[in-house]
């Protein structure tokens, strides 16, 4: 008598994570970093001495296997992972608030292509002459480490770079030589170097990102970044990141 209200109570729940997974993945913009893989992983023409047939190749796989839909799936499949529909529900509240609004427009517009230019002639013309306050610069790095944002953009970084190597021993063969290593490998001989840039980098990316929040309001945002929601999320998208690449 139990076991089908069982099974319907589990298929609601599952259904209702479902949703909500929708609805976080849309919300916080989640396939802009699929764009960023996309731009990382394509070769270009005139940086390497490569047939343009070869080069075209390589980018209309990386476009085919790194699909929405896949990068949608497997982003998906490890938050579920990561996330119970507690942590999910509190996420999606705190990204719906004014405070939440405000910093996804924010990251959204440093995050736009067009925006580059202008993020660099911050950070070389503006960040160059004047030292933010020591208040604000522990703010921020503090909100880095929270968010594990290191981390995150050297796994990118790392497994871009990975799979672009592993796309072109695809196309083009070199029979003989040694079999490529394991991906693992390969990224752990990556990681070292880019890892060894990403703090400077990503300081300057957040000083410019979140320059128009006072000091309170980046507060806010890091007492949420250390709750259990927003930690177990970013450690969900590494690990997609991980898996994908």
């Amino acid at each position: 008598m139990f076991a089908p209200l069982l099974f319907v109570a589990n298929a609601f729940a599952s259904s209702e994570k479902e949703q909500l997974l929708d609805r976080l993945y849309d919300q916080t913009g989640l396939e802009r970093q699929l764009d960023w893989v996309h731009d990382s992983m394509k070769l270009q023409e005139d940086l390497y001495p490569i047939p343009e047939p070869v080069v075209d190749t390589v980018n209309q796989v990386v476009k085919v296997r790194y699909s929405s839909d896949f990068f949608r799936t497997s982003m998906k499949a490890t938050l579920d992972e990561a996330l119970s529909v507690g942590e999910l529900a509190r996420l999606i509240d705190w990204f719906e608030s004014p405070l939440g609004q405000k910093i996804l427009r924010l990251e959204a517009a440093a995050n736009d292509p067009e925006n580059q230019a202008q993020m660099a002639a911050y950070i070389e013309e503006k960040l160059s002459r004047e030292i933010p306050r020591n208040n604000r610069v522990r703010l921020i790095e503090e909100l880095m480490e929270a968010l594990d944002a290191v981390e995150l953009s050297t796994e990118l970084a790392a497994s871009a770079s990975v799979g672009a190597q592993r796309m072109l021993r695809e196309v083009m063969p070199v029979g003989t030589e040694q079999p490529m290593r394991p991906v693992q490998v390969l990224k752990a001989q990556e990681k070292p170097h880019i890892r060894k840039e990403m703090p400077e980098r990503m300081r300057n990316i957040f000083l410019y990102t979140y320059r128009s929040l006072p000091d309170h309001e980046i507060q806010r945002y890091l007492d949420f970044a250390r709750e259990n929601a927003m930690q177990n999320f970013q450690r969900g998208q590494i690990q997609a990141i991980s898996r994908m690449l």
